[in-house]
């Protein structure tokens, strides 16, 4: 796929994080059907999941109140094994094994239940009392 196919937005907030997590099944899904494979910058932000939008966010100052609760943890847990998932797909998609891949894509055990997890996750974020910043000071 064109590298301008995949732009990694910033991700500030909760809902951010699933919009770019469902950006990333539809680049999935369009690489497997169109028979192409992923742009170097999809594959690599793939391969190494510190370099994801949602673990920079994460990472970043704006979960920086969750850092230590059970649902931040799980959320770091659920992305981590998401990446291990969509590895897989990815290098079937780039191996040229489309129809494999796209398989795996609508395989509940191999795709569905591990994004359905990594959103749960996120959403959870959203609903931790921690999950909320006090006003500003």
């Amino acid at each position: 796929m064109p590298a301008e196919t995949y732009i990694a937005k910033t991700i500030e907030n909760a809902p951010d994080a699933i919009a770019s997590h469902v950006r990333w099944k539809i680049t999935l899904l369009l690489a497997a059907r169109m028979r192409e494979p992923l742009s170097e910058r999809a594959t690599r932000s793939i391969q190494h999941p510190e370099e994801c939008a949602i673990r920079k966010w994460l990472l970043s100052e704006h979960t920086l109140h969750l850092r230590g609760t059970p649902e931040y943890l799980a959320a770091v847990d659920q992305h981590t094994a998401f990446h291990q998932q969509m590895l897989a797909i990815a290098n079937l998609i780039n191996a040229g094994d489309y129809d494999q891949a796209e398989r795996l894509l609508n395989s509940p055990e191999h795709f569905e239940n591990p994004s359905v997890a990594l959103a749960n996750a996120i959403m959870a974020l959203d609903r931790t009392p921690a999950g909320k910043p006090g006003p500003k000071k």
